[in-house]
């Protein structure tokens, strides 16, 4: 079967939200919003406010899909800052060390890994030209600095490679490393076990990726779940395919309370501002606020 559907300027785009029974207060505004979010982007919020397909429920207006619309933004931008802390700790852990075990260069020795385990999805030699590449390509001074300095050297020490390398590839270096290389990082630092921090790392890369993209998150149904941790209560009952899952892991990952304090504050204002919001639809469960602050409560 063959795409049949055309193209439609944005008047008619705006016709056809209002003939689905899109209550629309001000056409200059509703024509402004379509001309600067793609209509395809935009329809991935009329869900909630459908009957059924391409029916609106009665007096829903463009302003309540907006209201959800900025709310799934600040909450975008507000996962993507907790979650670049955490990949800040867990790059410089795994430098620090394969540094202190394996060296500066460690990282370049494939003896000094596990690539070959199915869940690494990668060799070790494709990983390394994957990293280099990256290297190769930027402009970093830090970077030219060393190589003018250093003439016989052809790679970064670890602890700057990290630096230039995707999270994404540094989540492959931690699950190529062997199994007690990944538990001295994971017990030692983060006081997880290792199984959890592999499906945690690749969770967080997958939702990094949401965010750089823009993506929907509010609602979104996780494609790459993480480990619930059996041995702790605050996972019981969670969900791990929805978003609440994610604030959880990074609750868990960034360990430094003042930090925590700072950015769950953040996620309280997102809350209390945007009050309408059903939070249960992202998997918050009813004891949200006692999971979050360690029975404390907060102020909400």
């Amino acid at each position: 079967m063959r795409y049949q559907k055309p193209p439609l300027p944005f008047e008619k785009q705006l016709d056809l939200l209002k003939k689905r029974g899109l209550k629309v207060n001000n056409t200059k505004h509703a024509l402004h919003v379509l001309e600067h979010i793609n209509y395809y982007r935009l329809s991935g919020y009329f869900l909630p406010f459908q009957s059924e397909k391409d029916t609106f429920i009665y007096e829903t207006s463009l302003d309540d899909i907006l209201y959800l619309y900025e709310f799934d933004g600040i909450l975008r931008n507000l996962l993507a800052e907790g979650l670049a802390r955490i990949e800040v700790s867990c790059k410089t852990q795994i430098a620090h060390h394969i540094a202190l075990k394996y060296g500066a260069f460690g990282y370049i020795q494939d003896s000094n890994f596990d690539f070959k385990k199915p869940q690494v999805h990668i060799s070790h030699a494709k990983w390394l030209n994957k990293v280099r590449q990256n290297i190769n390509r930027s402009h970093e001074s830090f970077k030219k600095h060393f190589f003018n300095k250093y003439h016989s050297e052809s790679d970064l020490p670890v602890w700057m490679a990290v630096e230039l390398m995707s999270f994404g590839d540094a989540s492959h270096l931690y699950r190529g490393m062997k199994k007690q290389d990944r538990q001295d990082v994971a017990r030692g630092y983060f006081q997880i076990d290792q199984k959890l921090m592999c499906s945690w790392l690749h969770t967080i890369v997958y939702i990094r990726n949401l965010c750089a993209h823009h993506s929907r998150i509010w609602n979104r149904k996780l494609a790459i779940r993480p480990l619930l941790n059996k041995k702790d209560d605050n996972w019981r009952g969670v969900d791990n395919s929805k978003t609440f899952a994610v604030i959880l892991l990074i609750k868990k990952m960034m360990l430094f309370q003042d930090k925590w304090n700072e950015w769950s504050g953040k996620l309280l204002v997102l809350l209390s501002d945007f009050h309408k919001i059903d939070v249960s639809k992202m998997g918050f469960p009813s004891n949200w606020k006692e999971v979050l602050f360690d029975g404390k409560g907060a102020i909400y």
